[in-house]
C-alpha cells in the first residue's frame, strides 16, 4: 500500500489524494486526468469524476444555494432550521444600522470560501465600515447581493460531515491559538506554531487585522509574552486555512444535532455536505445555529486532527458513490 505522501505526489492535491487512497483500498480503478484538479474513477464499467473536492453527490442547484450564504440562510429558515438572523447590506449605512440593532455581528461576502473577507465582532462604527468595504472587495457574488451581516452566535464551532442519511464525521473546530511559555512573544510563538503546521501540510496562522483586533480586545499585542501554559486565542474564525485546528468528537455528539445536520443537507437538495454548526453544548440538546453548508467540504479536517481519532471519511464517501453508480441503469 502506498503512503499518503505518495498519493499526494500522484494527485497533486490534498483532497484528491484522500479520494485515490480510498479508491485503492476499495478496489476502485482511478486515473488522474489533470494533476491537482481532475480524477476519473471506474468500477464494473461504471465511472465518475471528482474535481478537487467536488463529487457527483451535489446538484447544480444545491451547489448554488450553498455557495451563496444568503440563499442557504433563506432555504434553511423556510424549513424551520435554526440559522442566525441575517440581512443583505446594500450600502455602508445598512451595516451601521445592523450593528446598532444587534451589536454582536459578523460581516462577510455573500459568496466566498475559506473565511476570506469575513470580519467577526467589529466593535465600533469605524470597524463596521472597514468590515463592509473588506467584504465587498472580496465578494465573488455576481448578483446584487454582495455583502451580508448576521448575528454572531456564541458557542463552539463544529463541522458535521453528512453522507446520505448519516453523519460520518464530526470535528470541533478551534480557532488559531498559541500556548505561552513565559519566554517567547506571541509573534515568536506564532512562528514556532507555523513551523509545526508546515510539517503537517497545514497552512500557517495568518497575521492580519483580525488577529490584531482579537489581541487588542484582550489587552495584548504581538510583542506580549504570555505566561507558561496560557492559551491565547488569535482569531474568531476556525478555518484551517487561517491557522485553525480540529478535534474529532463524534462520540460526544447527541443524535439531536446529527438529525439537524442531515435535514439541513437534504433541505438544500444534496446527498453530501459539510454542515457548520455553532452550539453551546454538543452532548445534549441546547441552543444552536447552522452557520453554513459546504457543498464541497475539504477532508483535511478529519485527517489532520489535533486530538481524537483520524476518521478516513473518503472511504465511506467512495463506497457510497460506487454503490450509487452500480445501481444506475446501464
Amino acid at each position: 500500500m502506498k503512503t499518503y505522501q505518495q498519493y499526494l505526489k500522484e494527485a497533486g492535491n490534498v483532497h484528491l489524494a484522500y479520494y485515490i487512497e480510498a479508491a485503492d483500498e476499495l478496489g476502485i480503478n482511478y486515473e488522474i486526468l489533470v494533476r491537482s484538479l481532475l480524477a476519473k474513477f471506474e468500477y464494473k464499467k461504471k465511472h465518475w469524476y471528482i474535481i478537487n473536492t467536488v463529487t457527483p453527490l451535489t446538484t447544480s442547484t444545491s451547489t448554488t444555494i450553498c455557495k451563496r450564504k444568503h440563499l442557504t440562510n433563506l432555504v434553511l429558515k423556510g424549513k424551520d432550521l435554526p440559522v442566525p438572523i441575517q440581512e443583505d447590506l446594500t450600502c455602508p449605512l445598512d451595516a451601521i444600522k445592523f450593528f446598532g440593532k444587534y451589536k454582536d455581528i459578523v460581516i462577510k461576502p455573500t459568496q466566498q470560501l475559506g473565511g476570506i473577507g469575513v470580519t467577526i465582532l467589529p466593535q465600533t462604527e469605524e470597524q463596521v465600515l472597514k468590515a463592509y468595504e473588506h467584504a465587498l472587495k472580496e465578494s465573488q457574488s455576481k448578483t446584487k447581493s454582495k455583502v451580508i451581516a448576521e448575528e454572531f452566535i456564541h458557542g463552539e464551532n463544529y463541522r458535521f460531515l453528512v453522507l446520505g442519511d448519516k453523519v460520518i464525521g464530526v470535528v470541533r473546530r478551534k480557532a488559531a491559538h498559541v500556548i505561552g511559555d513565559s519566554k517567547n512573544t506571541i509573534r515568536e510563538l506564532i512562528a514556532l506554531k507555523n513551523e509545526e503546521r508546515k510539517n503537517t501540510l497545514l497552512k500557517p496562522i495568518l497575521l492580519d487585522n483580525e488577529v490584531t483586533l482579537k489581541l487588542q480586545r484582550a489587552d495584548l499585542n504581538l510583542e506580549s509574552v504570555p505566561k507558561e501554559g496560557e492559551e491565547i486565542i488569535l482569531r474568531y474564525n476556525c478555518n484551517l486555512t487561517t491557522g485553525g485546528s480540529t478535534e474529532e468528537c463524534i462520540k460526544e455528539v447527541h443524535d439531536y444535532y446529527k438529525q439537524i445536520a442531515v435535514k439541513a443537507v437534504k433541505t438544500v437538495g444534496a446527498e453530501y455536505g459539510g454542515v457548520d454548526i455553532i452550539a453551546e453544548n454538543i452532548s445534549k440538546p441546547a441552543k444552536l445555529a447552522i452557520n453554513e453548508i459546504n457543498y464541497n467540504p475539504g477532508l483535511r479536517l478529519h485527517y489532520k486532527v489535533d486530538k481524537g481519532d483520524i476518521v478516513k471519511v473518503a472511504i465511506p464517501i467512495m463506497e457510497y458513490i460506487k454503490e450509487k453508480y452500480i445501481n444506475l441503469a446501464p
